[in-house]
């Protein structure tokens, strides 16, 4: 308990002031609802252990020691970073879960997961749940970079309090900031099977699709739009999106406010970027054109190299050919000497 109190003066004393500093403007801190009390996280086996940080604790199984002393660290300088860019002061603590387990990550937490999800997060609580990296694939997003994602959905989810964060609004934040709103991202949003177009952002603002299709479009478009809202306006205006949606404005008033433009026209420039780049993503992202323009490529290779190769043959052997006849005309001459020279020449 002492080591909490401590923990809580310092952030009375250093990171509370810090942020006022940056984010005068900053939303309200974090509003209770009325069913915020945190549901109960059975404990595995042989208990929990806990890493207390000064923003997060990290609990796990003792075989994690060294990741929930890692993951609590980052937690304590990177909920402050988040939080300053967000335009947000970051509520209670945030409680993560490292468990041991696949059938642990589905059964503990308090609400039906993904299959597919390395983390989770519960704003309501200030939960996040992260697979134990034993059980992650080896190629799998760095666990850190994990955190930050679902750290960005806590802060979004308590400045908002009561109110639904938009979802676009949500998974771009998150992606943009834990630095996964990258080139593949944008590949990932023009190169699907189906030709599917993006969805408007009114229809994926309480929601993404159930289809696992249009669920993947969702998440690339969603990031991509928050990297191309950054682009315009910088992240100063991806605060005052932020910041305008706690304070109550409507999508419409905050975007206009951001960027400068309504919902409907940034939605409608910012698709209007896609066509021409979108027809080269499915162009370089085709397999089977790819495909067949590598086997071109190769049989090109191939008689190329087959025509340098008869072309220097063919050289060869006229530089044999010379070379023999010089020695014949070498021969005669010397042959044509000795006869001379034996007759008294």
């Amino acid at each position: 308990m002492w080591i909490r109190a401590i923990a809580v003066v310092l952030v009375c004393l250093f990171a509370v002031p810090s942020l006022a500093t940056a984010a005068p403007n900053a939303g309200p801190r974090w509003e209770a609802a009325p069913d915020v009390e945190r549901p109960t996280i059975a404990e595995p086996p042989g208990g929990w252990t806990t890493e207390v940080g000064l923003h997060a604790d990290v609990h796990g199984t003792w075989s994690d020691r060294a990741t929930l002393v890692r993951l609590a660290n980052h937690a304590a300088t990177s909920i402050p970073v988040l939080s300053k860019r967000l335009g947000v002061l970051p509520g209670p603590t945030t409680e993560v879960y490292v468990v041991p387990s696949e059938e642990a990550f589905h059964t503990l937490q308090p609400g039906a997961t993904p299959d597919w999800a390395d983390g989770t997060a519960w704003p309501r609580w200030s939960l996040i749940f992260l697979k134990t990296p034993s059980i992650r694939d080896g190629t799998a997003t760095s666990l850190t970079t994990v955190l930050d994602h679902e750290l960005v959905h806590v802060l979004l989810g308590q400045a908002f309090g009561r109110r639904p964060v938009p979802r676009w609004l949500q998974e771009g934040m998150a992606q943009f900031y834990a630095g996964e709103a990258t080139w593949e991202r944008r590949i990932a949003l023009a190169s699907n099977e189906h030709g599917l177009e993006p969805l408007p952002l009114a229809t994926i603002t309480t929601g993404f699709p159930r289809d696992a299709a249009w669920a993947h479009l969702a998440y690339a478009q969603s990031a991509d739009f928050i990297a191309w809202a950054a682009g315009r306006a910088g992240e100063d205006g991806l605060r005052t999106l932020v910041q305008e949606l706690v304070a109550g404005r409507s999508t419409d008033d905050a975007l206009r406010a951001a960027v400068g433009l309504s919902v409907d026209e940034a939605d409608a420039l910012w698709r209007g970027r896609l066509p021409i780049s979108q027809d080269w993503y499915r162009w370089v992202t085709n397999g089977s054109l790819w495909w067949g323009t590598a086997a071109g490529f190769l049989a090109l290779a191939a008689w190329q190299r087959k025509r340098r190769a008869a072309v220097k043959l063919a050289r060869w052997e006229a530089e044999e050919v010379a070379r023999v006849e010089a020695l014949l005309r070498r021969q005669e001459t010397e042959d044509a000497q000795r006869q001379w020279i034996a007759i008294g020449g």
